[in-house]
């Protein structure tokens, strides 16, 4: 797994917020496990109530590069703007306050011709996106909230079956 610079993740998520950020290659299909906990990182939170939305959309990068750092690069808009791509939440276990995310990138949209599955593209295709969790008001004391947690994903070419 990549190890991405902390200023370029800042780009997607923000000086502190949550960020699943990960280099995947062409059609490969993976799962995050997810336990949220309260403030002790012991106890869980219990979904029951929520709904968990997860989604991404295809970004543009550029300057992608391997620093002292970690992989360094900018993000911006993709042309012509795409529609988000919803993502798959399984095994949800209210209680546990644990559910799994599914990464599979056929999907996506991405296609065989895409200039930035090439293996000689330098900056991969981006995708960021977020799962976002949100939990309804309990009486009158405690109102709704939304919790966030930020997604980024380079796609590159496997160098077998893509080239």
């Amino acid at each position: 797994m990549a190890v991405f610079n902390k200023n370029s993740l800042t780009q997607v998520s923000g000086f502190d917020n949550p960020i699943i950020a990960g280099e995947l290659v062409w059609q490969q299909k993976t799962f995050w496990n997810l336990a949220l906990t309260g403030d002790d990182n012991v106890t869980p939170i219990d979904l029951n109530g929520a709904t968990i939305d997860a989604q991404i959309v295809r970004r543009t990068l550029s300057n992608v590069k391997d620093t002292r750092y970690g992989l360094s690069f900018d993000i911006a808009d993709y042309t012509p703007t795409p529609t988000a791509v919803p993502l798959t939440i399984i095994n949800r276990v209210n209680a546990a306050g644990t559910f799994t995310l599914v990464i599979d990138d056929t999907s996506w949209g991405l296609i065989a011709s895409d200039p930035d599955m090439r293996i000689d593209s330098v900056n991969g295709a981006g995708f960021s996106g977020r799962i976002k969790i949100s939990f309804p008001a309990s009486g009158v004391t405690i109102p709704a909230e939304d919790n966030i947690i930020f997604l980024f994903f380079i796609v590159r070419s496997d160098a077998i079956v893509k080239l």
